[in-house]
C-alpha cells in the first residue's frame, strides 16, 4: 500500500526547478516533465510514477507524490536546483573547472 506525500519545499524559483528538472531528464533520472504555467503545476514522470511539482500561496514550491518515490526525488530536486543556482549566479572573475559526482554528491571546483 502507497501513499500520497507532500513535501513542502524553500524552493522559490521556477526557473531554477526548470533547469533542474532538464538535468535530471538528461541523466535519465526522469523520463520527462510537462509544465502547466496557467496553474504554477508541474507533472513529473519518473518511470511511471508520477510526481507533481506545484507553487504555494507563500511562493514557494511543493513536491507531492506516493511516498516510496516522492522523498528521493525531493532531495535530487534540491540538488540539483542548488547546483544550477550556483551555476547562473557565479560572480564574473569565476568559471567552473571541474564538476564531478560520486555517490551522489555533486563537487565543483572553481576557477577564478
Amino acid at each position: 500500500m502507497s501513499f500520497y506525500t507532500v513535501i513542502k519545499t524553500q524552493l522559490s524559483n521556477k526557473k531554477y526547478i526548470i533547469c533542474a528538472l532538464e538535468e535530471l531528464k538528461k541523466r535519465g533520472e526522469i523520463t520527462s516533465f510537462v509544465k502547466n504555467d496557467r496553474k504554477e503545476t508541474i507533472e513529473v514522470d519518473r518511470d511511471g510514477d508520477i510526481i507533481n511539482i506545484a507553487q504555494e500561496k507563500t511562493g514557494n514550491f511543493e513536491v507531492g507524490g506516493d511516498n516510496r518515490v516522492v522523498n528521493r526525488f525531493s532531495d535530487r530536486l534540491k540538488q540539483f536546483y542548488a547546483y544550477e543556482s550556483i551555476k547562473d549566479n557565479l560572480p564574473l572573475d569565476f568559471e567552473i573547472s571541474k564538476e564531478t559526482e560520486n555517490a551522489g554528491e555533486i563537487q565543483i571546483l572553481l576557477k577564478g
